[in-house]
């Protein structure tokens, strides 16, 4: 499974692999983590050699298609700069976030356990799982690291000039023992 995130942050393309498969649902977690359909655009199902495979839509984002192994690439929706996808059985898994945002951050980023972080050459970051039943990647801009540290140090000021009259008093009478 292999996901890249677009560079405005707003889609996601993705390509998984099957084994002796002939059917496929688009899904995502809802609320509960229940599989709910997913809304995805771009469907290609490409037999091993590469040469285009005709599936039917049986709605509800399932597709099928004779048995075989096959390759599916598709494009789908990232909100709220979060790109989640919960399996029925361990796979490798892999993401690249674009340059442009960053997950590190535990405040304002994150991703599930286990990935082996790399960035690769021109900025952009690879997540990867060996073998997971869950890929969850939050991402952010530098714009909302920039409004992170303003307010943080806006709350340290705002501690330090309430404190400060409060240890001046006790500075005070400490003097007149």
């Amino acid at each position: 499974m292999d996901y890249r995130i677009e560079e405005n942050g707003t889609a996601y393309t993705a390509t998984v692999e099957l084994e002796q498969a002939e059917v496929y649902a688009f899904a995502e977690p809802g609320v509960l983590g229940e599989q709910v359909p997913a809304r995805v655009s771009g469907i290609r199902l490409a037999a091993p050699n590469g040469t285009g495979v005709t599936y039917e839509d049986l709605g509800g984002s399932v597709i099928s298609f004779p048995r075989g192994n096959y390759t599916i690439s598709f494009a789908g929706e990232i909100k709220d700069s979060q790109l989640q996808q919960v399996y029925d059985r361990a796979y490798r898994a892999n993401v690249t976030v674009p340059a442009v945002y960053n997950v590190t951050n535990p405040i304002l980023g994150g991703y599930s356990q286990g990935a082996n972080v790399t960035t690769l050459p021109g900025g952009a970051t690879e997540l990867t799982w060996q073998s997971t039943r869950e890929v969850r990647v939050r991402f952010y801009d530098s714009g909302r690291e920039s409004l992170l540290w303003f307010f943080a140090t806006t709350w340290v000021v705002v501690a330090i000039v309430l404190l400060f009259p409060f240890l001046l008093n006790r500075l005070a009478r400490g003097g007149r023992t």
